[in-house]
């Protein structure tokens, strides 16, 4: 008897622990609202403004920036606050803007969502800019389309996070062609803006960096010879060089 009661829990354990897996890879059929618009399905448990719509075109814009951009990538975006899905991975996902699985191009918009003011705001009651965190995740599944899921997660964070942050920010990343040294002074000022992942925005910079001062196509910046260490140092001189600029300007 008592064999047979291990069989049938370890039997409902596996059922369970299957339910819980397809729900996290395939979370659909958890939310009531769905908005298809060109490149992305929104879903949602919220009635989802109408605004979606000039938010994903403005979107679609900043990511035919990308040398990898592919209009055949279709993205699913989930507004998961007040949904059983924030339930079941709130341990993990509680403090984060966003984040995408991989081999599903899935995307959780985890704060809560401001679709009219284009704004999502984190648990610390911070603001942030919702379009740029649905280009970032977008730009995962393009890197994976272009290079492949095992490449793809291969890769080191720095390139892959930092390409995405570069994309989604480069308004505030290059000014006129080329890195903006006053964003790069700003950040290194004030950290407590990026409290969430103190270094995204420094990944940015190296991919800025890469892109715009030392023009690499995007193959060229994923290849194995270049290394975080060394363009650190090179950014580094390339800032203390522009402080040294600056201050003989104010003479």
């Amino acid at each position: 008897m008592l064999k047979k009661l291990l069989k049938y829990f370890l039997i409902l354990a596996a059922l369970c622990a299957g339910i819980y897996c397809y729900l996290i890879l395939f979370p659909q059929v958890l939310f009531k609202n769905k908005v298809d618009y060109r490149n992305f399905s929104i879903y949602s448990n919220n009635a989802i403004d109408k605004n979606i719509n000039w938010i994903l075109d403005n979107c679609i814009v900043q990511l035919k920036t990308s040398e990898i951009y592919d209009s055949t990538v279709h993205q699913k975006i989930f507004f998961i606050d007040d949904s059983f899905y924030y339930q079941m991975t709130k341990s993990f996902s509680k403090e984060r803007c966003g984040y995408h699985e991989f081999l599903v191009n899935n995307s959780m918009v985890v704060p809560k969502v401001d679709v009219r003011n284009n704004t999502i705001t984190f648990l610390d009651g911070k603001a942030r800019n919702l379009a740029q965190t649905m280009i970032h995740e977008t730009i995962h599944s393009m890197q994976e389309k272009k290079l492949g899921f095992w490449k793809v997660i291969e890769q080191p964070e720095w390139k892959i996070e930092g390409y995405a942050f570069y994309i989604a920010k480069n308004n505030l990343i290059i000014n006129n062609g080329h890195i903006s040294y006053k964003y790069v002074r700003h950040n290194l000022e004030d950290l407590s803006n990026h409290s969430m992942r103190k270094h995204y925005w420094m990944y940015g910079v190296l991919t800025g960096y890469l892109l715009n001062e030392k023009h690499l196509t995007f193959e060229q910046f994923m290849a194995d010879d270049v290394q975080e260490t060394a363009t650190v140092n090179e950014v580094v001189n390339w800032y203390f060089n522009s402080s040294r600029q600056e201050l003989i300007s104010m003479l």
